[in-house]
């Protein structure tokens, strides 16, 4: 039932909609006769079951008023009511704030608590039942009850101190806190196909000669020649397993869900490592496998670039944060250029128009612009904050914008989106056209996962091992359509 508040703000609402519906029956014209039944029954319906309400809420609060008293505890010396209190403890909340907010008798107390009759004092509730302590242990709220001694803060301990300590439950929140990961970018920019072989073979034009040329009456014709070659790729596996113990199986079933969403996690993660850097067979021949092939810088040299061999190149780099991920080391990989900063990091201005060039050679290549650079965030930043000699931000060139000002988070340069991942090394920028006619996943095997309590001795150690793998390989049709761009110091 309603309560009486309620009820009265539901009288007010009839009482206006009454009101308007009265102004607009005598002043709206464009309303019909129906529409103004119709709504005037709507309203007649919630007056009656709004009164009705109200006069059930009036009557109980009436027959109430007539039972005060009835079935109360009496105090054997002064006849006064004595609440009798729900729980064997005195502590419930009602209880305590009536003490706090009320003006109570050394009998009261008596009566309720068994005090001794020389307890003269004036008490004050709230301090010694409120028994609360804002005070912090280590990274933790502390709280305590009053016992012998001063309240301190709880820290790791998961029951409090004090009288009560033992009797007041955590609150143990749902769910764990998870470390965080950067996102997976990679994996989105590659088209996939389903295949059921362990390798794929296609052809290639190895060579295409085509001398079509004008030619006089009874001339010879002029021959062309065309040649294809065999290109091999084999699948690879991503393979990841764990184990676990049947109690913790049994006893923590959302823990043992979420060891087994991480095991997926991983997986998934050392995917996109391989996609780019995979060493190939028994993994995934990466993208950077065939930089050796990728589009050299421009002969003219025209922004001072020039070609580089890395050495030992890790994906990620050591020490990134949230890789969450083993990481895959190049011994020596082909960069198609290379900008020297001169002792510091390059000029952001040198480097943004060398990733123009960059596209450009792409272009002379394939004949399609790229549609992603792929860097590091720092490198990124670096791109997006360059200053002019009056410290204005160079947006107009770069970013297609008004001079000095942004356009949002649209992340672009000369109209390439611009993709970040930590999985770059910093100072590592790829540049390419991603479609399907010039790099693809082949996938032999989706994630599939697999336990079992007869590996090793688990059965006879109560034990229980997952595992989760995948099967799949990259084929780069036109490593041409790819540039490696190097940020020297």
């Amino acid at each position: 039932m309603p309560s009486t508040a309620q009820l009265d703000a539901k009288g007010r609402e009839l009482t206006q909609r009454l009101a308007d519906f009265a102004k607009d029956f005598e002043q709206n014209e464009a309303i019909s006769e129906d529409e103004k039944e119709t709504a005037y029954t709507v309203l007649q319906e919630e007056f009656k079951e709004w009164s009705a309400q109200r006069q059930r809420s009036e009557g109980a609060s009436e027959m109430a008023s007539k039972l005060v008293g009835l079935g109360d505890a009496k105090d054997a010396t002064t006849g006064k009511s004595v609440e009798k209190f729900e729980m064997a403890s005195p502590f419930t909340t009602a209880n305590r704030k009536r003490l706090a907010m009320e003006a109570v008798s050394h009998s009261d107390f008596q009566a309720v608590f068994g005090f001794e009759k020389d307890f003269r004092r004036k008490v004050d509730a709230a301090y010694e039942l409120g028994l609360k302590d804002s005070s912090e242990s280590g990274t933790l709220m502390g709280e305590g009850v009053y016992g012998s001694s001063t309240p301190t803060g709880v820290g790791q301990n998961p029951f409090l101190s004090g009288a009560f300590g033992p009797g007041i439950l955590p609150d143990f929140r749902p769910g764990i806190v998870e470390q965080l990961l950067y996102k997976l970018t990679i994996n989105d920019l590659i088209s996939s196909f389903g295949t059921n072989a362990p390798n794929i073979s296609y052809l290639t034009e190895s060579l295409l000669n085509l001398n079509a040329n004008q030619v006089a009456e009874a001339g010879t014709f002029p021959f062309s020649s065309i040649e294809v070659s065999r290109t091999y790729a084999q699948v690879g596996k991503i393979a990841n397993a764990l184990t676990i113990s049947d109690e913790a199986v049994a006893d923590a079933p959302t823990l043992y869900n979420f060891v087994q969403g991480r095991l997926l996690t991983g997986l998934q993660r050392q995917e996109e490592v391989q996609i780019l850097a995979g060493p190939g067979y028994p993994g995934v021949g990466g993208l950077l496998s065939f930089a050796g092939s990728f589009t050299a810088s421009s002969a003219s040299s025209i922004y001072g670039a020039t070609s580089y061999t890395g050495s030992s190149v890790a994906f990620p780099q050591a020490g990134t944060t949230g890789a969450g991920v083993a990481a895959q080391t190049i011994s020596s990989l082909a960069y198609g250029r290379k900008v020297s900063g001169g002792g510091s990091y390059p000029d952001p201005l040198v480097v943004s128009l060398n990733l123009k060039d960059a596209a450009v050679d792409i272009e002379l290549a394939v004949f399609e612009s790229p549609t992603a650079h792929i860097m590091h965030p720092r490198d990124w930043q670096r791109l997006e904050t360059a200053q002019d000699a009056n410290s204005q931000f160079m947006n107009t060139s770069m970013f297609g914008n008004v001079y000095g000002v942004s356009r949002g988070p649209v992340m672009s340069l000369w109209g390439i989106p611009v993709v970040t991942t930590p999985l770059m090394p910093v100072g590592t920028i790829l540049t390419g056209w991603f479609d399907p006619q010039t790099v693809q996943l082949a996938r032999r095997q989706g994630v599939q996962m697999q336990m079992t309590n007869t590996n090793e001795a688990d059965f006879i150690q109560g034990k229980i091992t997952v595992r989760a793998d995948e099967r799949l390989g990259l084929l780069c049709y036109r490593p041409t359509a790819f540039q490696l761009t190097y940020l020297s110091t």
